[in-house]
């Protein structure tokens, strides 16, 4: 029972860790240019950056926010 216990509190744990972070924000479309993407990011999104991350098929424009 004991160990029943511990393993529910286990997967508790994780699952309150994992809620904490928060993925990075993706724009549509392919990403050519990494200072554009980076303005936008900045300047729309409120991100502190963003750059072009290949993301398959191709590459996205991801905005890093902060938590």
């Amino acid at each position: 029972m004991a160990k029943l216990a511990s393993i529910i509190a286990l997967l508790f744990t994780a699952l309150v860790l994992f809620s904490a972070f928060e993925a990075p924000a993706m724009d549509s479309g392919v990403c050519g240019n990494s200072n554009a993407c980076k303005n936008k990011c900045i300047n729309l999104e409120g991100a502190r950056h963003g750059s072009c991350n290949y993301v398959f098929p191709a590459h996205k424009c991801i905005c890093y926010v902060p938590c």
